[in-house]
């Protein structure tokens, strides 16, 4: 479809090129799933119940792809998902950038993303306990073992750190940032309806 200035067209070009994004993402999330064995939708169904339906279908599946490509698995994803939900709740952060600052400091190993949510893992020390446990050498860990090492090390600091934080009552905040979550999910979902007009 081409795209003129003309309101109507130029409306449906912008909606199209958006519902376009959302159809990549999600057959993103459904072949880096396959690779594990694993549904894109159980895994993004299972962000959305740690996250309490917080995260857009779209910010669920961006961070789940992120995750998947650096080789998390979905058990890993959920355990992220439940600190992400615990520090923001704890620290009255946004959970999106709470999210997104875990998976991407995780897979890119960068630990000063993670210095805001209160998790101060150091890679060298995750490495070393992973290789020590394993019963490699450090300088044999290929950077997918130094990843787990130090996704693991993020889980494990993370879920010590917060394990007293309760998730069983909503907050206000959380209601709110549910129903904007909706109001997206339902705009991407019209926006594929309005494309095929």
């Amino acid at each position: 479809m081409w795209c003129n200035w003309e309101p109507k067209w130029f409306l449906r070009c912008k909606v199209s090129k958006k519902f376009s994004y959302f159809q990549q993402i999600i057959s993103g999330t459904n072949a880096l799933a396959a690779s594990f064995g694993q549904s894109g939708s159980q895994i993004l169904s299972n962000i959305q119940e740690v996250t309490k339906g917080q995260l857009s279908l779209k910010e669920a599946s961006a961070a789940a792809n992120l995750a998947l490509s650096a080789g998390f698995n979905p058990k890993q994803i959920e355990s992220l998902s439940t600190v992400a939900t615990k520090a923001s709740r704890t620290l009255g952060r946004d959970l999106t950038d709470s999210y997104n600052r875990l998976v991407r400091g995780a897979a890119k190993l960068e630990p000063e993303l993670l210095d805001e949510l209160g998790i101060f893992t150091r890679i060298e020390p995750a490495v070393e306990a992973y290789a020590a446990k394993t019963g490699k050498a450090v300088s044999s860990l290929t950077n997918f073992e130094r990843r787990q090492a130090f996704v693991n090390a993020i889980i494990d600091e993370g879920s010590r750190k917060y394990s007293e934080i309760s998730l069983s009552t909503d907050t206000s905040s959380e209601a709110l940032n549910r129903l904007a979550a909706r109001i997206v999910d339902v705009g991407n979902k019209l926006g594929g309806i309005l494309t095929d007009f």
